[in-house]
């Protein structure tokens, strides 16, 4: 198995499954009723079969009661997706992960995750009325509350 599908698996395994998430390649979504939450393992374009494999990791939102105003593919299918970092300050703007160091990325990420799947938690109907408002920081809906964990 190919070590960005360890890593899916791994993370689905001990973090995502246990609290609600489906996954499908790399992405795992759980719905809410209200909002979805969806988060994405994504393999840089430079990556081969050599490790270490450098990939990214996407949260994203959406809304089931809202049309996508630009749907497209992937994240962009979704209302709002930004990266991880926005969410947990202290995440790596991109991941380097090999057999040695597999676990300590998962643990890694899972907590970070952990730290996203509240904010939107708190933050959901905020970023959905931004959305409507079209207000964005970053390209991200605002939060006037700033309530970024």
């Amino acid at each position: 198995m190919k070590i960005g599908d360890q890593l899916a698996t791994r993370l689905h395994d001990r973090f995502m499954k246990p609290i609600g998430f489906r996954k499908k390649a790399h992405t795992y979504s759980r719905e809410h009723g209200e909002y979805g939450e969806h988060y994405n393992i994504q393999g840089s374009a430079w990556n081969s079969v050599d490790v270490p494999w450098t990939f990214y990791f996407n949260c994203g939102i959406s809304f089931p009661d809202l049309p996508v105003k630009s749907p497209g593919v992937g994240m962009w299918k979704y209302h709002a997706h930004t990266r991880l970092t926005r969410f947990d300050k202290a995440a790596p703007a991109q991941y380097e992960i090999t057999e040695g160091n597999l676990d300590e990325v998962v643990d890694q990420l899972g907590t970070s995750i952990l730290k996203c799947v509240g904010y939107f938690q708190k933050a959901h109907g905020v970023l959905r009325q931004s959305y409507l408002d079209n207000r964005y920081d970053a390209g991200f809906p605002y939060d006037p509350q700033n309530k970024i964990c």
